[in-house]
């Protein structure tokens, strides 16, 4: 007696089938695109073009956003994905997981069809400024290969910091690496002033990830402002088109970074030689001005005492001339006289002391004091005072002014 063989629907089966296909690994395809439309579903047909075999492809919505290309009839492509049957209408079709553009041709075609959907989208047209005096760098880039070193070694000395995210820039992983980068490094812990994004160059082929939709649409959404440095003969990648600014190679990335400092760098030297000439000009009218002071009160004091001394001649030549005729006028007019001499040499004292004071005090403040106390005023040929070691070079002749007198000699070797 037979054993009772069980009986399936066709839903059932086809189930069956479906589960039996989907247990197996991925398959890779290549083949020529047909029937391209898009809808709720991606759907299209690849054709083998020695014998034309048809076989239907089929993706949803969301993994044709991440696969990132954009498809036309007559494509030469490879898919990866596993095969499955429609249980709704009974065909036979794949069920695709990626979509690689295969040859030149295709490649330029894919990369011609997503540059102008991007453009008329305005993905191209925003361009923010680049930040000044760039401090915090975000990297995204591949760490092995003299990518990474070349656009560090580049950078000027300015004391940057930068946080890096290495990722492969080709091939398996490259998409979904160069995105994770991007959103790693937008994050507000970081505290970033720019994102970079860079890799070496090569061919079309190689490019694909930088040609990738979804590459382009996590650097138009960054938060922080985009320079990708990637180098390319003819076809600019898509990346850089939607970048802030862009540059050819990663040692023009890290120039363009050192440009952020250019007006602090330019400017700053010449508000240090303005700050001097001001100072050195207060200095000069402070000068002159307490020695005219310092003149005008040495010719009152010689004033007031030549007039003191006249009056005094005056006064004795008066008393001489009355003799013994009026004695005892001439006694009170003596004792009158020893009174105002009295009066005269107080004053003369405190006269005397106030000038001391005054020479004290210029003496104290005159240049002539600091070099007998064996410093020394140093000029360059324009007569200009040296007051750094950037001010002179080797071979330049210096005049060195001390206390009693001028030397001359020319600089040799210039130490910190």
């Amino acid at each position: 007696m037979k054993d009772a063989q069980v009986i399936l629907s066709v839903s059932q089966f086809l189930d069956a089938v479906n589960l039996a296909l989907e247990s197996s690994t991925d398959y890779e395809i290549q083949g020529e695109v047909t029937d391209f439309k898009k809808g709720k579903w991606i759907s299209f047909t690849m054709k083998d073009p020695e014998d034309g075999s048809l076989l239907k492809c089929v993706m949803g919505e969301w993994t044709w956003r991440r696969v990132g290309v954009e498809l036309e009839d007559g494509m030469q492509v490879k898919v990866t994905g596993n095969a499955k049957v429609n249980k709704k209408y009974g065909s036979f079709g794949m069920w695709v997981e990626t979509i690689e553009p295969l040859g030149e041709g295709s490649l330029k075609k894919a990369y011609e069809l997503l540059m102008k959907k991007l453009k008329e989208e305005g993905l191209f047209d925003r361009k923010r400024a680049i930040p000044e005096c760039i401090h915090r760098i975000g990297v995204v880039g591949s760490r092995h290969g003299v990518v990474i070193h070349d656009f560090t070694k580049n950078l000027v000395r300015l004391g940057y910091q930068i946080t890096f995210v290495d990722t492969r820039v080709e091939g398996e992983g490259a998409v979904e690496g160069i995105i994770r980068g991007v959103r790693i490094l937008n994050q507000e812990e970081h505290k970033l002033d720019t994102l970079v994004i860079i890799r070496g160059g090569g061919s079309l082929e190689s490019m694909q990830a930088f040609n990738n939709e979804a590459v382009v649409r996590a650097i138009f959404g960054s938060r922080l402002p985009v320079i990708v440095g990637i180098g390319h003969d003819v076809d600019v990648p898509l990346a850089c088109l939607v970048a802030d600014a862009s540059a050819s190679t990663p040692t023009a990335t890290a120039v363009l970074i050192n440009e952020s400092w250019r007006l602090l760098t330019d400017t700053l030297p010449r508000y240090e030689q303005h700050l001097l000439y001001a100072y050195e000009s207060a200095l000069r009218i402070a000068e002159h001005n307490l020695e005219v002071h310092a003149h005008h009160v040495a010719n009152s004091l010689s004033r007031i005492f030549t007039a003191f001394r006249a009056k005094e001649t005056a006064i004795a030549r008066a008393f001489e001339k009355l003799g013994d005729q009026v004695v005892i006028a001439w006694r009170t007019v003596s004792e009158s006289a020893a009174r105002m001499q009295q009066l005269f040499l107080v004053f003369s004292v405190a006269k005397q002391e106030r000038l001391m004071r005054w020479e004290q005090y210029l003496l104290a403040v005159s240049p002539e004091r600091n070099l007998c106390l064996g410093y020394s005023i140093v000029r360059n040929t324009k007569g200009k005072v040296v007051k750094s070691i950037h001010d002179v070079n080797c071979g330049d002749p210096m005049t060195t002014r001390v206390a009693d007198g001028t030397m001359q000699s020319t600089i040799t070797a210039i130490q910190t």
